[in-house]
């Protein structure tokens, strides 16, 4: 079997190389496992980025059109108070009449 030490050093180099083919294996094999936990990890993040930037997309268009009906409900309430001034002006500028007096 073993005649020469060439031949144990055969018998070692096999050996060692089916060791190495073990050892390569096992690194490739948690190399993909990170890999793929990696981009598993990356969809995750990109869907919970996804979700922010539509909550914040949603929470400014509503402020944005809050705005602009506060826009107009405030212009309307300028509207309502610029005219009871004016009638209240208005009021205040016509004579006064007893209780006596009658409407002409």
């Amino acid at each position: 079997m073993l005649e020469t030490s060439k031949d144990l050093l055969y018998v070692a180099l096999a050996f060692c190389f089916v060791w190495l083919t073990v050892f390569l294996t096992w690194l490739l094999y948690y190399l993909i496992a990170i890999v793929r936990d990696v981009s598993r990890l990356t969809d995750e993040v990109r869907r919970v980025v996804e979700r922010v930037d539509s909550l914040t997309r949603a929470i400014h268009d509503r402020f944005e059109s809050g705005a602009a009906s506060f826009s107009l409900f405030a212009s309307a309430i300028k509207e309502i108070v610029g005219w009871a001034i004016r009638e209240r002006s208005a009021k205040s500028e016509r004579p006064h009449r007893e209780k006596g007096e009658e409407a002409e």
